[in-house]
């Protein structure tokens, strides 16, 4: 199995067909570099193709500096490789955080709040390639 490590998270090429990432457990802000790290990784494992993405930061608080948000979500130059991406969380807060985010980061692609690992599976492998 790909994966590769960065300050806030590991990142791993799940042999069902999407990449995982999943945070520390840290209640550190991520910066612009940190989050720039991470989507780099991210296109270094998928090498550049398309993929169904699960993002896991059920560890910790995850907040995104607005420079970082603003890169994860309207300046990330790979935006258009993920397929779907499914967001696993654990908290009430954090479902709120999530909402927010993707409500005014509109995605050219289909995403999702989970809190159970096997729904938010099961849905993202529908949108594999």
């Amino acid at each position: 199995m790909k994966s590769l490590k960065t300050y806030n998270s590991e990142i791993q090429l799940d042999e069902r067909g999407f990449l995982r990432i999943a945070f520390n457990d840290t209640d550190d802000e991520i910066e612009f570099d940190e989050i720039k790290q991470q989507i780099d990784a991210c296109y270094i494992i998928s090498e550049g193709k398309p993929i169904p993405v699960l993002i896991d930061v059920r560890n910790g608080k995850k907040n995104l500096s607005p420079e970082a948000r603003n890169y994860a979500g309207k300046q990330n130059p790979h935006r258009h490789l993920k397929l779907a991406e499914a967001l696993l969380i654990n908290s009430f807060p954090q479902r709120l955080m999530a909402n927010f985010f993707m409500k005014f980061n509109k995605h050219h692609h289909p995403s999702k709040v989970f809190t159970r690992e096997e729904a938010a599976v099961k849905w993202l492998l529908q949108h594999a390639k």
